[in-house]
């Protein structure tokens, strides 16, 4: 029975850092170029292509809310917080400019995904981990908040369910409103 216990905790252990680290892709904040992004920052610049093939200029949404979140299909927290996008595009309407921007992934693998859950919010293609390069964290999902003067407010490293990152980011976006 003890030997049984024992095996279950390292079982169950072993599950959890394998979860934990599941979401981390060391290919992060290669680019030297770029420290980590603080709270005050200003806004790095960036255009990146929608899934769509249009462009999209982050700095042309300067005087909204801005959410920037960093994601890929591979990460379970990613996946988990992404219902709540679309719930926030709908409370906030204009006053909210959403982005995500896929880390790494292809057109067809980000477009399928997006497609298969009925997601239309607007999602960047970094293949070749540009912008994320301008954003180095140590992991994903990784979410940026800026004010409508595009200093960052908030910075979100991991995520917990759709609901409760839907109320963390009302509270954020709230407050900056």
């Amino acid at each position: 029975m003890q030997r049984t216990k024992r095996i279950l905790i390292i079982f169950t252990v072993a599950a959890l850092c394998l979860f934990t680290v599941s979401c981390v892709d060391h290919r992060f904040g290669e680019n030297a170029d770029y420290t980590a992004a603080e709270v005050g920052d200003e806004m790095r610049d960036f255009t990146g292509e929608t899934v769509s093939g249009d462009e999209f200029t982050l700095s042309d949404h300067k005087g909204k809310v801005i959410l920037l979140n960093f994601w890929a299909t591979w990460c379970g927290p990613c996946v988990g917080e992404l219902p709540a996008f679309p719930r926030l595009i709908e409370k906030y309407g204009d006053d909210l400019c959403l982005v995500t921007v896929n880390c790494g992934e292809d057109k067809e693998t980000v477009e399928s995904f997006l497609s298969e859950n009925g997601y239309s919010f607007t999602a960047l293609l970094d293949t070749d981990y540009v912008i994320s390069d301008m954003y180095p964290t140590d992991g994903i999902p990784y979410t940026v908040i800026f004010d409508r003067d595009g200093k960052i407010s908030h910075i979100q490293l991991g995520a917990g369910d759709a609901d409760e990152m839907f109320d963390m980011y009302c509270e954020t976006i709230d407050g900056l409103l």
